[in-house]
């Protein structure tokens, strides 16, 4: 299959995160320099997020994935195919994008619950799209 390169960078996680959990980066003094888990399903395109590669106590230094392949914490009516944004019923998931949101992953498989890691395609950065109706 293909083969998508990986970028990740390592900031201070506000919040506890779960490996697998989406988050969003924090701007500020001009530069973005922390992070924390997402809790809004309508983010615009402004907004920055990654993907937790590893479990991170609050406050501490984490790998946050920005852009590549990677398993994410996916709500369980996702199915393979399935444009994914910021989940508005779990904080730290991605779902089905909603009206407004910025199309951040490509879901490579159907996710089997709620809390199961799903292997998707991500881009935090630029997104892949906005759904705007």
């Amino acid at each position: 299959g293909l083969e998508f390169k990986t970028e990740s960078v390592t900031v201070t996680c506000t919040d506890a995160l779960s490996k697998g959990n989406l988050v969003e980066f924090t701007l500020a003094s001009a530069g973005y320099a922390a992070c924390t888990k997402s809790t809004s399903a309508v983010n615009g395109t402004g907004v920055m997020m990654g993907i937790a590669l590893e479990d991170v106590t609050a406050g501490s230094q984490g790998r946050i994935g920005v852009r590549g392949e990677f398993t994410a914490t996916v709500d369980t009516e996702a199915t393979a195919g399935a444009a994914l944004g910021a989940s508005a019923d779990h904080a730290g998931n991605l779902d089905a994008a909603a009206t407004g949101s910025k199309i951040v992953g490509v879901a490579l498989e159907a996710s089997a619950s709620d809390t199961s890691q799903t292997k998707i395609l991500f881009d935090g950065i630029t997104g892949f799209a906005t759904i705007t109706a």
